[in-house]
């Protein structure tokens, strides 16, 4: 609903949206999105290429809950949010992928039922040194497939492989913490941790 204040156009919804997110507010957003699904998803995946760390992750989060629930995104819809998320990527896109990396990780911890499809895609990225160019991206990468986790030891042993090469190596000190953070919750080394640092 629309409507003329001072001038300038009030969207109400966005408003509701943007204080929902603000509080991280799960179950208040879950009945918006049962509304508005498309709405939403296209919402949060803007929010994604926030420079704003805080907004970005609070968008994470906010997309994982909402594309856990599959009687509110269907499996056609997170398979169609994957691909835009992967084509993100690509650098013919035109856009900086800012949280796009760890939204492909948290939607695919929440629907392992996509994993088949999408997590071989995920893990190659490790290894794609036009990715690695990037440290946000880079970093992103190492923390989406610490967000999987065991799956990704079980798909590709040449991505748990770079991520312990680079949480030995890596020159950057936080992405040698966010590698080593992963590499635990591959279960790459040690006992898993369970409880995803974010």
């Amino acid at each position: 609903m629309h409507g003329w204040r001072g001038g300038c156009v009030k969207d109400s919804w966005r408003d509701e949206i943007d204080t929902i997110l603000g509080r991280e507010d799960h179950r208040a957003l879950l009945p918006l999105a049962r509304k508005e699904t498309a709405r939403v998803l296209r919402y949060l995946s803007g929010r994604l290429y926030s420079d704003s760390e805080v907004e970005k992750w609070r968008a994470v989060r906010a997309l994982g809950v909402v594309v856990a629930d599959d009687l509110i995104v269907s499996r056609q819809q997170a398979t169609e949010l994957l691909r835009r998320f992967l084509w993100a990527l690509n650098d013919e896109s035109g856009m900086v992928p800012y949280g796009i990396p760890e939204a492909i990780g948290e939607v695919l911890a929440v629907r392992p039922e996509l994993q088949g499809d999408f997590l071989p895609m995920l893990c190659s990225l490790v290894i794609d040194e036009a990715m690695l160019q990037a440290g946000g991206i880079e970093r992103g990468i190492l923390w989406a497939l610490g967000r999987v986790g065991p799956p990704v030891a079980r798909c590709s042993p040449e991505a748990v492989g770079a991520v312990r090469v680079a949480s030995m190596t890596h020159p950057d000190p936080e992405t040698r913490e966010i590698a080593s953070r992963s590499l635990r919750m591959m279960g790459g080394t040690g006992s898993l941790i369970r409880e995803e640092e974010r």
